[in-house]
């Protein structure tokens, strides 16, 4: 259902607010192309997540890049400030056509941006 585009997590917190938003997209599309988040394991420490909603940019900054187990629910634990998690999958094993991890990216609110 996401096929190109990023998807909200519904029981994290709503993009923008206090607490944790975790967003998800495609590595690869059913199509074999490059999905969304085909780059989200080049982000480094530091690196910036730009998120454009209701006119505003909001400005991330990551501060977490981990591989995890597909049932490792803990990236998605609430935190006091505006948090934004990325995730992804990795690892694709042909002989089993399943992805054994899932790339995650953590960042927090540093800045939002009017026009």
């Amino acid at each position: 259902w996401l096929w190109n585009r990023a998807g909200y997590l519904e029981g994290t917190a709503f993009p923008t607010r206090p607490g944790n938003t975790a967003l998800t997209a495609h590595v690869v599309l059913p199509s074999g192309l490059p999905g969304p988040f085909a780059r989200l394991g080049e982000l480094r420490w530091g690196d910036e997540v730009l998120l454009q909603a209701d006119g505003l940019t909001y400005v991330y900054q990551v501060r977490a890049v981990r591989s995890v187990r597909p049932n490792d629910l803990s990236v998605l634990s609430h935190k006091p400030l505006d948090w934004l998690t990325l995730i992804t999958c990795e690892g694709f094993q042909a002989q089993s056509g399943e992805y054994l991890l899932r790339k995650v990216v953590q960042a927090v609110l540093v800045e939002v941006r009017a026009p």
